[in-house]
């Protein structure tokens, strides 16, 4: 019987003539493929900047950074996500400050946030969980009368929207991620969005090893670093592969909107089970969540799926 994995990217001969036109370049590292990839990116989601890196959890570090985020610095985060969200916060230096999520959507509750936010409080940093956007007309507008910066964790959230404006493009900072599972793939990689063209810079400076947009085509300046910077460089590899990716998004989108929606219409009655009310006009689930609202039918189901070959996973623990 052949295993039926919970998820699995999907690549054709597309992605491999978008490889073999890398390899035959002789040119690996980032250079116009990862501008293409970029430039498609920002497109798709609507912001004026894109910045690649090698991976979500960068993407959050090299955004943070980006806001002068820092030592005595307070981050707001759901209690709810991957711990790339705190480690990211906690790598700068500034304080990560877990928050309780609502029940609907399971993203962070807002109330709960309100009340948390201090004179240390630099950014909140929201989880679009499996695509479901916050609110953030409330949530930007709330940021703004305190002054405090917002980015926006939408790794889970490719395809997905708030008032017709794609998820992480309202926030001074939004961050993507196109680790395997996710609704496309590099492999490994990251996106940082910002409509901000100095955090933009910040960005693409500090995960060029300090250096300024354009001063590598400056001979004499080439090794000339104007901030403390890390290598969190695309490779044109990944970027190849993100570009025959974006090609193919919108029939992705569908696809899976229309999965989630035949596992509502077939399971929705199944006592004991439960799906989260999801708008898929505006969401793109990248899995799908189910609650059980028995642990111990939880743990029987996995491991009845299990011995008929079908994956699946628990989500973070909170």
């Amino acid at each position: 019987m052949k295993r039926i994995n919970q998820i699995e990217p999907s690549m054709d001969n597309a992605e491999k003539k978008e490889l073999m036109s890398v390899i035959d370049s002789g040119w690996y590292t980032e250079s116009s493929k990862t501008k293409e990839f970029e430039r498609m990116f920002a497109s798709f989601v609507g912001a004026k900047y894109a910045c690649a890196v090698t991976s979500g959890t960068a993407a959050l570090y090299v955004g943070l950074k980006a806001l002068n985020i820092g030592m005595g610095d307070e981050v707001i985060v759901p209690d709810l996500t991957f711990v790339a969200s705190p480690n990211s916060v906690e790598a700068t230096g500034a304080k990560p400050v877990l928050v309780d999520i609502e029940k609907n959507a399971l993203n962070l509750d807002l109330n709960k946030m309100s009340k948390s936010v201090n004179k240390k409080t630099k950014a909140v940093m929201p989880v679009d969980f499996n695509g479901r956007p916050i609110d953030m007309k409330v949530l930007r507008e709330f940021a703004d009368k305190k002054d405090i910066m917002l980015i926006e964790d939408a790794a889970h959230a490719i395809g997905c929207y708030y008032n017709r404006r794609h998820v992480g493009t309202i926030s001074d900072v939004g961050i993507f991620s196109f680790s395997t599972p996710k609704i496309i793939t590099t492999g490994q990689g990251g996106m940082i969005v910002t409509n901000d063209r100095q955090i933009y810079e910040r960005a693409m400076a500090l995960k060029d090893f300090g250096r300024k947009i354009g001063i590598k085509k400056q001979m004499e300046k080439s090794f000339s670093h104007s901030t403390i910077g890390y290598n969190f460089k695309f490779t044109e590899f990944q970027a190849a592969i993100g570009i025959a990716q974006m090609r193919k998004l919108q029939k992705r989108i569908l696809k899976k909107r229309r999965m989630f929606m035949k596992y509502v219409d077939l399971l929705s009655n199944v006592e004991g089970i439960e799906f989260l009310k999801t708008n898929l006009k505006n969401v793109t689930p990248w899995m799908i969540d189910i609650f059980l609202k028995s642990p111990a039918k939880r743990a029987q189901l996995i491991k009845y799926l299990e011995k008929k070959q079908i994956g699946t996973r628990i989500y973070y623990p909170p």
